[in-house]
């Protein structure tokens, strides 16, 4: 399948909300063919030295702003992982030969709840307490990095697996030595204004 790619310095992932502002050409038109087709666009990690050879399809999911020069504020949200096959540039965009990873069977929720558990832990702690149903709800991993920033290395190590359950033991491990630093959460006052 072709699909067209966004290099970006940023990991998308399945269910990951992500602003934009498109303010290059090319990605005007892209996006605006998007839009337009209803159709998805990927999104592959790119720093100065690499390119990631997987990544996520995206979907846009609002259209905050559009100025006068074709400038846009929009927001996606990760949809599918993908292996990119051969990239190839058509009309100064970079599109991809992709295969779409199959989808990871579900937890079983003797393993998931308490993952969850000490995700909605974290949450309380950092002081987020409105829609935790919302939170409570959730079934994939994926789902559970929502309101949490992690580094790229460890969203591209996450995005690489395809394992629900070998997600799940790195984010315990992952939440466990959050959450053991208790001192992480309690207020200082040389922070307060």
């Amino acid at each position: 399948m072709k699909l067209k790619l966004f290099p970006l310095n940023l990991v998308a992932l399945p269910y990951k909300i992500i602003p934009l502002h498109i303010f290059e050409e090319r990605y005007k038109k892209m996006i605006k063919d998007c839009i337009d087709k209803k159709k998805e666009f990927g999104i592959i990690y790119q720093n100065k030295d690499t390119q990631s050879k997987i990544g996520c399809s995206v979907s846009i999911e609002k259209i905050i702003n559009t100025y006068a020069d074709g400038r846009m504020d929009v927001v996606v949200k990760g949809s599918k992982i993908f292996k990119v096959q051969r990239q190839y540039l058509k009309q100064d965009l970079a599109v991809g030969d992709i295969v779409f990873m199959p989808e990871s069977e579900p937890l079983d929720k003797n393993i998931f709840n308490p993952l969850l558990d000490k995700y909605i832990k974290l949450l309380l702690a950092v002081g987020l307490k409105d829609n935790l149903d919302r939170h409570l709800a959730k079934t994939k991993t994926f789902e559970l990095l929502e309101m949490i920033q992690t580094s790229h290395d460890f969203e591209l190590e996450l995005l690489r697996l395809n394992s629900e359950e070998k997600r799940s033991e790195i984010l315990n491990r992952f939440f466990t030595s959050i959450l053991e630093q208790s001192n992480l959460f309690k207020s200082n006052e040389r922070y307060q204004s």
